[in-house]
């Protein structure tokens, strides 16, 4: 019996909700999810850390071996965590709302060319899904699906603001137009309580008769039929049984950066030589999974201050903050780990001329290493256990706290590729960290004015801050502080801020990096589109949640204003007709 809807949307994470949410008030939507239920837990901010790597709730993914970082990791593989669950990525995260710098859009604009992606346009999609905790202006509105509003707990945020105004980087609201700016973190969160896109766009979506959630549905493959390689529905996995379901109108791959790619290659889609070194047919040839970008980054410090004005873990967890939290929605338990963010411009970006456009992000982590955070960072990340003892060893329990520090417009490219024909293998994500050279010049860069901004203002000297002076294990032979030190640093230590994206580009159809066109629609097919992550042409300058969601209603509206056009145009041509 063929099982027949409207739309097929694959991934119910940020943006797949999103856009399951918006078509299912007027049509008949499937949506495909290989997780389940979200973890209760993940309600609970302060446990996002905690949380990664559950099978149940995370796809667990590794990078394929690095030479030029992820040095101190098991087996040199980055941990990618990716949410499998109805949610996503959205539930796994630090909930941190970010929308990205002016620039970003203007340039998907120039590379799509098409101006509806400017800055100017992309804000109203913002606005559109905002509920914010604060003033209504140019920027934020109020009533939207997700509540963003500050941290109850900022610890330290004010601290680090006011040092990076000794440094010329001014308070500013890093969700409206800045060049440089300090801002204690905005966070995506309600009654003290996470608001993942499953709480935003799902929950309250799922009464409806037109939206068909079906869970633990592994899709393996799209269905093409005819020369114009028309996508007609898909085969999925679910419960150990093969089924197939059909859309009349569009599928929606929304699997997200890794997955999304995955499945087009799977399906025909990607490189010629690559497919054809599987056997499998191509149906177009195209740069699928070959632009990967993310944001990385490493932990600077600690820096050791005199003051017991840092969080610690093994003490200040107490009953009363998890009384606050059931009660009142406050605390540390309804708070991220960071507490504040900065931007700034590097000497890389002052030489290509872009002055205007920050390509270093600090977050400010407030928290003192304990011995449980060791195995947790450990755990989540996939870091050597040996290697954080060794290093924290001196530190744990003092008072104490880190600067994350992110190359936040990266050079570096990688790819997803297939493992082979099967399905059910995970892709090979190559990430391809620090091969271009400004990426590692804007690292040692961002984390040399990191120190600079701790041990020369005077907010800090204050406290007596000072970099805790252990080598990092494996760049004992390099000068303490020296920029090979730092290099060396970043290599080993290089982490993920969870923003893999760019696998399935934006661009002009003529382009020959492009996958899908300015209208989401993936190049050489018919009633195909991507709606997640993998189609921005470069990554967004901050934390991409905020950007994906803005995506996923974009998107929506893209497909809503295609169905409005074609039925006006169906309804002229009988009109015409009449009349002849």
């Amino acid at each position: 019996m063929e099982d027949k809807f409207d739309f097929i949307i694959v991934g119910a994470g940020t943006a797949g909700s999103v856009v399951a949410n918006r078509l299912s008030e007027n049509f008949k939507v499937l949506l495909l999810e290989a997780g389940g239920e979200p973890n209760p837990l993940q309600s609970i901010p302060y446990l996002s850390p905690a949380l990664l790597g559950l099978p149940h709730t995370d796809w667990e993914y590794l990078a394929n071996p690095q030479v030029n970082a992820c040095l101190a990791m098991n087996e040199r593989r980055c941990s990618w965590p990716r949410g499998k669950s109805l949610g996503g990525t959205s539930n796994l995260n630090y909930l941190i709302y970010m929308r990205g710098h002016k620039n970003d859009y203007e340039s998907w604009a120039n590379i799509s060319g098409d101006p509806r992606w400017r800055y100017e346009n992309v804000l109203k999609y913002f606005k559109k899904s905002e509920d914010y905790d604060g003033e209504s202006d140019h920027y934020h509105s109020h009533g939207g699906n997700i509540r963003v509003g500050k941290s109850p707990y900022t610890g330290m945020a004010d601290i680090f603001c006011k040092a990076a105004e000794e440094f010329g980087i001014p308070r500013a609201d890093l969700n409206a137009e800045f060049i440089k700016g300090c801002s204690p973190l905005v966070i995506t969160a309600k009654n003290g309580r996470r608001v993942g896109s499953y709480g935003a766009f799902l929950r309250h979506a799922r009464h409806r008769r037109n939206l068909h959630i079906r869970k633990f549905a592994r899709v393996t493959r799209l269905l093409f039929e005819g020369p114009e390689n028309r996508a007609i529905g898909v085969e999925y996995n679910r419960h150990g049984l093969s089924k197939f379901v059909y859309a009349s109108k569009e599928v929606i791959l929304s699997a997200g950066a890794l997955n999304s790619p995955q499945l087009l290659m799977l399906s025909g889609i990607g490189p010629r030589e690559h497919l054809e070194s599987f056997g499998i047919p191509v149906l177009a040839d195209l740069p699928v999974g070959s632009n990967l970008q993310d944001h990385v980054s490493t932990l600077v410090g600690p820096f050791i201050i005199n003051q017991p004005i840092t969080f610690n873990p093994e003490t200040d967890l107490k009953p009363e903050e998890l009384i606050k939290f059931i009660t009142l929605g406050e605390g540390v338990l309804a708070s991220t780990y960071g507490q504040a963010s900065a931007y700034l411009v590097s000497e890389v970006a002052k030489s290509r001329n872009q002055s205007d456009w920050p390509d270093i992000q600090y977050f400010m982590y407030g928290t003192n290493m304990c011995d449980a955070c060791t195995d947790r960072v450990a755990h989540s990340l996939n870091v050597r256990v040996d290697v954080l003892r060794t290093f924290y060893r001196d530190i744990l329990g003092k008072n104490s706290f880190q600067i994350q520090t992110v190359v936040s417009r990266p050079y570096s490219r990688g790819q997803v590729r297939l493992r082979g024909r099967n399905p059910l293998l995970p892709p090979s994500m190559d990430a391809n960290y620090f091969t271009h050279v400004d990426d590692i010049k804007v690292a040692v860069e961002g984390a040399k004015r990191a120190v600079d901004l701790v041990e020369k203002s005077s907010t800090f000297r204050a406290l007596n801050a000072t970099l805790y002076d252990v080598s990092f294990p494996g760049c004992e032979h390099y000068k303490f502080r020296s920029e090979g030190y730092w290099e060396c640093f970043h290599r080993q230590l290089s982490l993920t801020v969870f923003h893999v994206s760019g696998t399935c580009p934006m661009g002009k159809p003529t382009s020959p990096n492009a996958v899908v066109d300015s209208e989401l629609r993936v190049l050489e097919t018919k009633n195909l589109r991507i709606i997640d992550a993998s189609i921005m042409p470069h990554i967004t300058t901050g934390n991409t949640n905020a950007p994906i969601v803005m995506i996923g209603e974009i998107g929506s509206e893209m497909i809503l204003k295609s169905i409005q056009d074609s039925t006006v145009l169906e309804y002229t041509v009988k009109c015409l007709k009449c009349g002849l």
